[in-house]
């Protein structure tokens, strides 16, 4: 009974949070709120020997992107991940040439194309946008999009694998960079939606002008060309606000190393939950036992206080974090405790509620004999 008290008090608390319009900036942090944000603020950064990113950003002709294409080439990379599209022909039609030239002319270059218009009769987007050449040169093209939940307030803890247009599963970017860098083909357009591990890394990143300079960085690597400071393609993840190609680094990251989070099903969540509870309320009875029968004045007052208790409960709350975190770290494994660990703190509360039931219920019970 105590058990189901506490998690009718934190729910009726997240109800008011949730449907309170002066609340809203408590219900967007309920909402988009995660353990595994916590457990990658404490883990250490590392570095990626495997993947770089060539920032885009400094070059706006068409004509300066084919050159540096070209001298990534010169360093043999593995794979070319092209984060942008080149709609439409343009003026200078010797930069078009350049593009048109390089995309014919290499075969390990995955260039990304975005959908558009996603309809509701369940057959998926209805428009795409390639780049101009596509038509006439045989490229490897993956799907670019990222969706997003909440719009643009969502955190990204995940990237779509197959995307429908037109009724067709169309593999995502990343999808096409991981099966041509292992020469085979290791992730489908049926696959699961990737749970990106945000494990804090550092990625090389290199800048146009210095690619010749960087042929060891670059050989036998995946290269990841797009831009890292543009606003309109930058997005919150539980790093912070992170550019699209660097998200897509850590998802290709995580596909190689079988690094992917994994959840237990809601039904054994639940139930770990409700585990977890009842033996922090069994820690808790059997300490309030034991400070009740102590005959010494300082266990009896001061080590039963509710203060004390509120300390022995952070601990044991504590513990339960560590416990989780090494097992996220080392197993990939996450559960969303943060319903649990709220229900814990109000578990003093829900065993004062109960004894007030009690109560209740023995005076009603006396009432009701009294009139018999």
């Amino acid at each position: 009974m105590v058990v189901g008290f506490s998690f009718i008090i934190v729910w009726g608390y997240a109800l008011i949070a949730l449907n309170l319009s002066f609340l809203n900036p408590i219900s967007e942090a309920i909402e988009n709120f995660s353990i595994t944000d916590k457990y990658y603020q404490m883990m250490p950064e590392r570095d990626n020997r495997s993947i770089v990113i060539v920032d885009l950003t400094s070059l706006y002709n068409r004509g300066d992107i084919a050159l540096a294409l070209e001298e990534i080439e010169a360093c043999h990379p593995a794979v070319v991940g092209m984060d942008c599209v080149f709609e439409g022909e343009k003026d200078d039609k010797l930069a078009d040439d350049a593009i048109k030239r390089v995309a014919g002319s290499y075969n390990n270059i995955v260039f990304s194309y975005k959908l558009l218009d996603e309809e509701a009769d369940g057959s998926g987007y209805s428009r795409s946008v390639r780049s101009f050449f596509t038509d006439e040169i045989p490229v490897c093209e993956g799907v670019a999009n990222m969706q997003r939940d909440n719009m643009y307030n969502g955190i990204k803890r995940n990237l779509k694998l197959g995307w429908l247009h037109n009724g067709t599963k169309q593999l995502s970017m990343v999808g096409e960079i991981v099966n041509l860098y292992a020469g085979d083909k290791v992730v489908t357009v049926e696959d699961d939606d990737v749970n990106i591990n945000f494990a804090p890394t550092r990625f090389t990143t290199i800048d146009p002008a210095e690619i010749p300079l960087c042929r060891d960085m670059i050989e036998g690597r995946i290269v990841l060309f797009g831009t890292l400071t543009d606003e309109t393609d930058m997005h919150y993840t539980p790093l912070g606000k992170m550019a699209g190609v660097e998200l897509l680094a850590y998802a290709t990251q995580t596909l190689l190393e079988g690094g992917q989070i994994m959840e237990p099903p809601l039904w054994l969540q639940v139930l770990i939950a409700i585990l977890l509870l009842a033996l922090t309320n069994k820690i808790q009875t059997t300490y309030l036992g034991w400070t009740s029968r102590s005959k010494s004045p300082m266990v009896f007052h001061i080590m039963g206080s509710t203060y004390v208790l509120g300390m022995v409960t952070f601990l044991w709350i504590a513990l339960i974090m560590w416990l989780a975190f090494i097992c996220f770290n080392i197993f990939h494994v996450t559960m969303e405790l943060g319903w649990s660990i709220a229900a814990m703190a109000f578990l003093s509360a829900a065993r004062s509620f109960y004894a007030a039931c009690e109560d209740y219920n023995k005076i009603w019970q006396e009432r009701k004999q009294k009139k018999i």
